[in-house]
């Protein structure tokens, strides 16, 4: 812990709802917190299960989710780079991983997609099978 920090300290608020002596505290003063708009508290349930920050109002949909784990895959097979690092890496065992985790998807949303979205799943399994294979040697591309 920094100097800075130790002089700072820490806050403690209390949200309960009675005083010290027992007595009820006044209604605005207990434990009042600002909640979220819809919109806001939307889009951080969003974001916390797909683990990346979207820009506010950007919709996620089956397509655009697919795409992101069609793009990661290229990304594992050495296919495009890193848009971090911008080199091209390999990692087949994680290619793998998320090729297994498109196909449970494929087995799991049979009979509930629209036509398109199960054109679009199982081009990019094809896809995304034909390079592994070809990048792992078990066919020629």
């Amino acid at each position: 812990m920094t100097k800075e920090q130790e002089e700072q300290g820490f806050r403690i608020t209390d949200k309960r709802g009675f005083r010290e002596d027992g007595e009820v505290r006044a209604p605005e003063a207990a434990g009042k917190e600002e909640e979220p708009s819809a919109s806001e508290s939307s889009f951080a349930a969003e974001n916390a299960s797909s683990g990346k920050e979207a820009p506010p109002g950007t919709p996620i949909d089956f397509p655009s989710y697919l795409l992101s784990y069609y793009t990661q895959g290229l990304v594992l097979l050495g296919e495009v780079p890193n848009p971090y690092t911008n080199k091209k890496e390999e990692d087949v065992d994680a290619a793998r991983h998320t090729i297994d985790i498109l196909s449970m998807l494929e087995q799991k949303t049979r009979g509930n997609l629209t036509k398109e979205e199960q054109q679009l799943l199982e081009s990019v399994l094809y896809e995304l099978r034909m390079k592994f294979m070809a990048r792992t040697k078990q066919i020629k591309y």
